[in-house]
């Protein structure tokens, strides 16, 4: 209030010294200036309305209808406060955030996955959570997944531990007790073994495989029961040969004779269908399976341990936590947030709506909504027993191992000892590979780039001028003004969005760039050589070249048998030319989708097989690792041949029929009038179509991002999964850079030999 007063007593000596004015005109018109003056004084003195703050909120489970009522409570507690919510899904959300952190355009406020968190912390792009969530360590379980060095760079928020499910009548049927899950490990494979003699189509146990995290997060929790481990707990060593994972190992593999080995949704669907009598899986499961079959009797019972009195019943420690970006431009508003979103009341009514998760604050457990949900309130005891992975910045590189490790030892039979021996040897060289930091920053290298392209421009200006100069043309200039006036949009478009990412990209592949902090070291050519060394990438090439050699012949003939009937004169045959057509206008998404379902286990495929008496491979298409790949080239083929079909039908088309008159008339029959006439006039479009074909296989990924991820062991990875794997979840940019002009280079020899082969073919017809 003091400067209130202050303009008080400066306005009340003004008033004075004017009505002690000579003239009363003079008065009034400082009386106008007063009232002026006193306006524009108060409208200074007094304080600003605040600013209303939006803050950025990314979420990745719980309903939009959910989350919008609980930021709307939060909004009136908070006046000036509002919050815009993004809806994120766990299959492409992490892509999403990556992109953002990189465009340096990330949420105020972003939910995190555990296993997500110590890259993410140990870039630098998290804000340091420690003194504002320190007074709530002892109110809430799992810190140590947000737990990086000793400081906070999150908060917990839903928990998402696993849980043993168990069906109560197969149980009764085996002879079991249906109101005792099994408590330790020969307890569990005794059921599974009792539950799968029931007879064909019953399985004892569900084993995860052929995804990136179910395999590992499936197996975990036997080894930590065990009290086995990843890492040392200093994390400088990779402790995957010790003999109690090894015994864990050899436990999970005994499981085989007595269980289904498929991926986690196949498996949750004959779960849900009566046909599985265990399985190990999350809360998502009381949401899923009343959707499934509402009339399924079930139980629910905590993880087995080694025995009773050996071991825990240790499951894994997932969930999300809730993290606040350093580039907010409102962290002391998005810390508020954090709070209230985690605290017990709102964490609750995620709880009840979602039914697939728990909350992290202890008090819950006393909630009355868990006195009436007895099956759910057992999370709450899981949770005590859970593990958190290794807070390691590269544990999504060492998961992978980890993965196939299990699924070597399940699909493959391989030794335990063996396959985690390899696993060891690999997660050992990321250990102990250094941890770079980039000493160039992604602005200076744009900076650099601009200042380039405004020296060529200005050096280009001045060339043309003198150029038009020299030979006195200056209307010509303006010519040439009007001309880059008009393509001027074009090029923009063409210098920002095209040659600038080209460039870029080609700086990044001799360099170390950290695509979360946008920082970069130059290494020369080493992550070509590095590339060039990997198994992995070398398999991926083979793969990928193994792949085209079995599509591009297929694709082709079958095109040009479908063009060269279509071109007769035959009933309906816009109606056969619209329906071969018509895979090429559906997204491959959709149709990767069918062919997954067709594939399955109890897909349309294994029941044609079974009705004509032949075996189908086990455990199913996309899981054995020799008929995977070709199950996804049948696919290919399929879906693409419509397409070069059309090319070949316009060829034909084109083709004039006095050649097919002489060639009847010298006496040829129909094959040799296509041998001799088609196909040498069909060259060019051959040629187009082949090389067409040839860059499209050679970047093939959709079908492989929705039918199999790589898997199972590798067997479906091609170069270009293999580069999206390396760049966004390795976050290794530069070499997924290096990879894609590697691949480049290939497409381009290619294509060159087969330029070179037709052109050889047109010489020696001549």
């Amino acid at each position: 209030m003091s400067h209130y007063l202050v303009w008080g007593k400066v306005l009340s000596t003004v008033a004075l010294s004017v009505y002690t004015g000579p003239s009363m005109k003079r008065r009034l018109a400082h009386l106008a200036l007063i009232s002026s003056v006193c306006c524009s004084a108060l409208a200074v003195a007094a304080p600003a309305p605040a600013e209303e703050v939006t803050l950025e909120f990314w979420e990745l489970s719980a309903s939009e209808d959910v989350m919008r009522t609980l930021l709307d409570k939060f909004e009136s507690q908070h006046p000036g406060i509002r919050v815009r919510l993004q809806q994120l899904s766990w299959d492409y959300g992490l892509d999403k955030i990556i992109t953002a952190v990189a465009a340096g355009n990330p949420p105020d406020v972003c939910d995190l996955g555990t296993d997500w968190l110590p890259k993410f912390s140990s870039t630098g792009v998290l804000r340091d959570l420690t003194d504002d969530l320190a007074p709530l360590k002892d109110q809430h379980l799992l810190w140590e997944p947000v737990t990086y060095q000793g400081r906070l760079y999150g908060a917990p928020w839903l928990a998402g531990t696993r849980i043993l499910f168990y069906n109560r009548e197969l149980f009764a049927k085996a002879g079991l007790d249906p109101d005792r899950p099994p408590r330790t490990w020969d307890e569990l494979r005794e059921a599974a073994r009792r539950i799968q003699g029931l007879g064909p189509g019953i399985y004892g146990f569900g084993l995860f495989v052929g995804e990136p995290y179910a395999p590992w997060q499936l197996f975990m929790p036997f080894a930590w029961g065990h009290g086995a481990d990843v890492l040392s707990r200093d994390l400088t060593h990779c402790t995957l040969d010790s003999p109690a994972m090894i015994e864990a190992m050899d436990y999970y593999r005994s499981l085989i004779p007595y269980a289904i080995v498929d991926r986690q949704p196949e498996v949750n669907q004959l779960f849900a269908n009566g046909k599985v009598g265990l399985q190990i899986s999350g809360a998502w499961n009381f949401a899923l399976i009343p959707q499934m079959n509402p009339t399924l009797n079930f139980g629910v019972g905590l993880l087995p341990r080694p025995s009773a009195d050996r071991g825990a019943p240790a499951s894994f420690a997932g969930g999300q936590d809730l993290v606040v970006f350093t580039a907010s431009r409102h962290p002391r508003e998005a810390v508020e947030l954090v709070k209230f979103l985690i605290a017990e009341e709102q964490a609750m009514d995620i709880a009840k709506a979602q039914r697939n998760v728990v909350p992290t604050a202890k008090s819950s457990i006393e909630n009355p909504y868990y006195a009436s949900h007895p099956e759910q309130k057992l999370f709450f005891e899981q949770v005590a027993y859970a593990v958190a992975p290794p807070s390691h910045p590269k544990w999504v590189e060492m998961q992978e191992h980890l993965t196939r490790a299990v699924e070597e030892v399940l699909l493959n039979q391989r030794p335990s000892r063996d396959a985690l021996g390899a696993a060891k040897a690999r997660i050992e060289a990321i250990v102990a590979e250094p941890e770079t930091h980039g000493r160039i920053s992604d602005t200076a290298v744009m900076v650099g780039f601009g200042l380039a392209g405004l020296v060529l421009a200005v050096a280009g200006l001045v060339w043309t001028r003198r150029r038009f100069l020299a030979h006195r043309r200056r209307q010509g200039l303006a010519e040439l003004a009007t001309s880059y006036f008009f393509v001027a949009p074009w090029l923009v478009v063409f210098l920002v969005f095209g040659l600038f990412p080209l460039l870029h990209s080609i700086v990044i592949s001799f360099s170390r760039y950290n695509l979360l902090s946008s920082q970069m070291s130059f290494v020369a050519l080493r992550n070509y050589w590095e590339v060039l060394r990997e198994p992995d990438f070398l398999r991926a090439l083979w793969h990928t070249i193994a792949f085209a050699v079995g599509t591009i012949p297929f694709t082709m003939s079958l095109a040009l048998f479908a063009a060269v009937l279509i071109n007769r004169k035959i009933p309906f045959k816009s109606l056969y030319q619209a329906g071969l057509f018509l895979p090429v206008a559906t997204s491959v998404i959709v149709i990767a989708t069918i062919f997954t379902y067709l594939y399955s286990t109890d897909g349309l495929v294994n029941a044609v097989l079974a009705k004509l008496g032949w075996a189908a491979p086990s455990p199913s298409w996309l899981l054995n690792t020799r008929w995977a790949l070709p199950a996804i080239m049948f696919m290919n083929v399929w879906a693409s041949f419509g397409y070069y079909m059309v090319l070949f039908l316009a060829g034909l088309q084109t083709i004039p029929d006095a050649l097919y008159e002489a060639a009847a008339i010298d006496g040829a029959n129909e094959w040799q009038q296509f041998w001799n006439v088609t196909l040498p006039q069909l060259k060019p479009i051959v040629l187009l179509a082949v090389v067409i074909n040839t860059i499209h296989t050679f970047q093939v990924f959709p079908e492989i991002f929705a039918m199999t991820q790589g898997g199972p062991l590798g067997a479906t990875t091609t170069v270009v999964w293999y580069l999206y794997e390396t760049g966004f979840h390795r976050f290794d940019m530069g070499r997924a850079s290096a990879v894609g002009y590697i691949l480049f280079l290939i497409i381009m020899g290619f294509s060159l030999i087969q330029m070179r082969c037709f052109r050889m073919g047109d010489e020696a017809g001549e």
